[in-house]
């Protein structure tokens, strides 16, 4: 279900039938994924369908174990569904591709490579009709878009957290996938930090000319807001399924210190906050 928040004129409901068609880049169709534990069958998500236009951005977000990371790993290919299908950019799922990068919150950096090699082992091993100039090329070319061509000899070791992640995000924008997918890239990191990260991920994006459709995992009710167009809120599992689907009609490029005060995103704000803990109550609290 989608919600529509009328409490500003620019708050508009978005009617699909009477737009153009536009481009799928993801269509998940009645997924259900289920694991085998020693304790019996374990159903992290069911039934569960989206449909996610190219260029858009997403946000999944809810309460830990409600299927955010199972959902997002049945588009990267990582996880299979028990039953349904996932399909990028056309294709069923059934593993991994260089169509569809991934970050995730740990870096996943090797640390015996350099901030360069890193990079350049993953555009090798992704990109193999390129020639070895123009994977160099496409290196120094991320690298310099993140701002860190001049720490390219430098250890993973050597970098702080929110440099480690400009390198993850930078190594995920280098293959050129269509699709990039980011499970809770942010979380680790400060709130300034994590700010500045934002600005620069939508950056990224508006250099590929929003062609780019990105998936984001998170926690964080304002970073689901501040990047996405549309927010995915997930009901507790197990077997999660998708609680509501809430519209961010808010006008890009956007400004942090600006939209916070919009009358748009408060509400969107209050809207998520009480999907979100509407399951408590103030006798819950001792």
């Amino acid at each position: 279900m989608t919600t529509t928040l009328e409490l500003s004129p620019r708050v508009v409901e978005i009617n699909a039938a009477a737009e153009p068609a536009e481009q799928k880049s993801i269509e998940i169709n009645n997924v259900t994924v289920s694991f085998k534990t020693p304790t019996g069958v374990y159903t992290a998500v069911k039934e569960i369908s989206l449909e996610v236009k190219k260029g858009e951005i997403i946000a999944l977000i809810g309460h830990s174990g409600c299927g955010k990371s199972t959902l997002m790993g049945t588009i990267s290919g990582m996880v299979q569904p028990t039953s349904g299908e996932v399909k990028a950019n056309g294709n069923v799922v059934t593993k991994p591709g260089p169509d569809r990068g991934i970050v995730f919150q740990n870096y996943s950096l090797l640390p015996w490579l350099s901030v360069y090699s890193n990079i350049y082992e993953a555009v090798d091993a992704a990109l193999k009709d390129k020639t070895a100039a123009e994977k160099k090329a496409l290196v120094e070319k991320n690298l310099k878009m993140v701002n860190l061509w001049s720490h390219k000899d430098k250890l993973p070791g050597q970098l702080s957290g929110g440099m480690k992640q400009r390198v993850a995000i930078a190594r995920a924008f280098a293959i050129n996938p269509s699709i990039l997918l980011l499970d809770e890239p942010f979380g680790a990191l400060d709130a300034l930090t994590k700010s500045n990260m934002h600005v620069e991920l939508l950056k990224l994006w508006n250099l590929d000319n929003r062609e780019k459709t990105i998936v984001i995992v998170t926690h964080d009710v304002e970073e689901a807001i501040f990047l996405s167009d549309r927010v995915v809120v997930m009901n507790n599992g197990p077997a999660a399924t998708i609680k509501e689907i809430v519209d961010v009609p808010l006008p890009r490029p956007r400004n942090k210190k600006e939209i916070v005060h919009d009358e748009c995103y408060m509400a969107i704000h209050d809207k998520l906050l009480s999907l979100l803990i509407d399951k408590f109550s103030i006798n819950d609290i001792h």
